[in-house]
């Protein structure tokens, strides 16, 4: 079970019933819910309307920060509130939201990290490969962090393999670079994610420069799985559920877009400027 970032486009009109009416949305997809037990369509547990206050949300319109059809966060159990992040919100109506703009600013910061990185590794001699580094315990699995408790490793070797694949140059003079990087809200999380980049050799320099800026923009924001207005569940990688169906092998409905790179922020920026998007975080 994990949590679970997505985003609930609903009518214009159901902003004075937000709470219920996202609920009503995601009543389908509920485990241990009325419906029939289907591995497709009983998802999560419980969820929550969150996003402003950190880096789930959606960047609004500059001169609509005081509009009263932004959404923030819902209060805390307790009660307590969460401010949203100067210029974010949790959603709102469609045509108030700055779609797209983390993207762009993610993959202008890749873009920077990307050059810088190469710049520093022209002065070194080419990286070895983390497998170099394996333990002989390890036999043919690669060095990599889920297979450090596998039976028949030795830890701690592996630990000291991956410390050395690591400390190799210019990894640490990178990391040390994007940990001084100033915070870039407006290039959503892809920020933070630059500067905890701990394994800049594969991270970066195993991608390609367009591919490093798609890798920024995806980590911008969380966008990519969309409950439709329609009730489709479309979740990135994988085939769309439709709610309104039991069965899906027999389900004749037309799911609203094909699932490729990008397709839930193109859905998203071609609904109507009324349309609510709520960002939810819930457990699946």
């Amino acid at each position: 079970m994990a949590g679970y970032r997505l985003t609930v486009c609903l009518p214009g009109g159901a902003r004075d019933r937000l709470v219920e009416a996202v609920g009503e949305a995601m009543a389908p997809f509920e485990i241990g819910g009325p419906r029939p037990y289907s591995d497709d369509l009983w998802i999560w547990d419980h969820w929550w309307i969150t996003g402003g206050a950190d880096d789930g949300g959606y960047p609004i319109r500059p001169g609509h920060e005081a509009d009263p059809r932004i959404i923030h966060d819902q209060p805390l159990r307790d009660g307590t509130r969460r401010p949203s992040r100067p210029g974010w919100c949790t959603g709102g109506p469609r045509g108030l939201l700055a779609l797209g703009e983390p993207q762009k600013r993610a993959a202008e910061l890749a873009g920077v990290a990307w050059d810088r990185w190469h710049e520093m590794a022209a002065e070194h001699p080419p990286g070895r490969s983390s497998e170099e580094f394996a333990p002989a315990s390890a036999s043919a699995s690669a060095l990599a962090p889920e297979t450090a408790y596998d039976v028949g490793v030795d830890t701690e070797a592996w630990y000291a393999g991956w410390e050395r694949y690591l400390a190799q140059p210019p990894a640490p003079a990178f990391r040390e670079w994007a940990a001084g990087l100033p915070d870039h809200p407006d290039a959503g999380s892809f920020g933070a994610v630059l500067r905890h980049a701990n394994d800049p050799l594969s991270t970066v320099g195993g991608r390609s420069r367009e591919e490093f800026l798609a890798f920024g923009a995806d980590r911008a924001v969380a966008h990519g799985n969309v409950l439709t207005l329609d009730g489709w569940w479309c979740e990135e990688g994988y085939d769309p559920v439709h709610g309104a169906c039991d069965d899906q092998d027999a389900c004749l409905h037309t799911p609203p877009y094909a699932q490729q790179p990008g397709a839930g922020g193109a859905y998203l920026a071609g609904l109507p400027d009324d349309t609510l998007l709520v960002h939810v975080r819930c457990h699946v």
